[in-house]
């Protein structure tokens, strides 16, 4: 189901296929550099998929050569005018977002596909915060990359080198790299595999992962068991509970 006109977008797409959303920046023109208004759009759709049950993973990326080059410097906004977005980490997606990335992911960009759930690269994608070759700032840079690759984020940041797709494997950055004729359906297969596992347990551990990043591995431990609690007392924890004693398959294997 494409969403692309219901949602009146102009500078994203956004189409249901069965569990998986496929969510695309759509400026290949201009590289997909963003601007406020794509922003925006953006937030509709993470919205929309935070509320469909129907959805259980998004594929999120960008149409033409480069998944995206940042904010585009030629539009008249200042970058700290920039709406919420999953970036600057002040949009919150409850469920797994998979980042398909091919070419250049710079900027802003990079932080969309740092701040995505799970990355899958092409051969030819290159990623990372070139701003200071141009004498201008990174806002998410600083914060996203250190928490990456903490030993070489630093270097990165200060140099404004690009990091190839299988560098960026070897440090840890992305589940593979593959052919680039062959990255959405590698993508696919990766999102069939969550869709394999139930959405409530992926949603609850996506909540503990996020929430327990932000404080001490103590504080951590805390909102784990608290996030776990919870959970323990949903009704598809407790039929998945019975599945398991019954040795039947859970119940998100029998919709």
């Amino acid at each position: 189901m494409d969403m692309t006109k219901d949602l009146g977008l102009e500078n994203t797409k956004y189409e249901k296929k069965g569990k998986i959303a496929y969510v695309a920046l759509n400026r290949p023109e201009k590289y997909n550099a963003y601007t406020n208004a794509m922003i925006y759009e953006l937030g509709k759709i993470w919205d929309d998929y935070n509320r469909d049950d129907n959805l259980w993973v998004a594929i999120f990326y960008g149409e033409g050569k480069h998944f995206c080059t940042g904010h585009d410097l030629r539009q008249p906004e200042p970058l700290h005018t920039e709406p919420p977005s999953i970036h600057y980490g002040n949009l919150k997606v409850y469920k797994p977002i998979i980042a398909a990335v091919g070419g250049y992911a710079m900027g802003g960009g990079c932080s969309m596909v740092l701040a995505s759930d799970v990355r899958i690269l092409a051969d030819d994608a290159r990623i990372g915060y070139p701003q200071a070759k141009g004498g201008i700032i990174t806002y998410g840079g600083p914060q996203r990359l250190p928490r990456m690759i903490p030993g070489m984020a630093k270097w990165y940041l200060f140099s404004g080198e690009l990091i190839p797709a299988e560098e960026a494997y070897r440090l840890g950055m992305c589940v593979k790299v593959v052919p680039r004729d062959k990255l959405m359906e590698e993508a696919k297969l990766l999102a069939e595999k969550i869709c394999d596992c139930s959405p409530h347990s992926v949603k609850a551990i996506k909540e503990s992962v996020e929430r327990g990043s932000l404080v001490s591995f103590n504080e951590a431990m805390i909102i784990s068991k608290e996030v776990g609690a919870k959970f323990e007392e949903t009704e598809e924890f407790k039929e998945a509970m019975k599945a398991f004693a019954e040795k039947k398959d859970p119940p998100h294997r029998r919709k």
